[in-house]
C-alpha cells in the first residue's frame, strides 16, 4: 500500500479503526504484562528474602 498522507495513512483504506484498536490492545497487553511480571518479581524476591531470614534465625539457634 502506498499512502499520499499521513491522514491516508492513519485511515488505511477504511481498516484504521480495527488496525489502530489492535494495535492499541497489544501495547496495553504488553505493558500490563510486564507490570504483572514485575510485581510477581517483587514478591518472589521479598518470599525469599523471608525464607533466608527464617533458615539464618534457626541455625543459630
Amino acid at each position: 500500500m502506498e499512502w499520499t498522507s499521513f491522514s491516508h495513512f492513519l485511515h488505511m483504506d477504511g481498516h484504521g479503526f480495527y488496525v489502530w484498536t489492535a494495535y492499541g490492545m497489544l501495547t496495553l497487553m504488553v505493558v500490563s504484562e510486564l507490570i504483572s511480571l514485575g510485581r510477581r518479581r517483587v514478591k518472589a524476591v521479598n518470599r525469599l528474602a523471608r525464607e533466608a531470614r527464617a533458615n539464618r534465625a534457626k541455625r543459630e539457634l
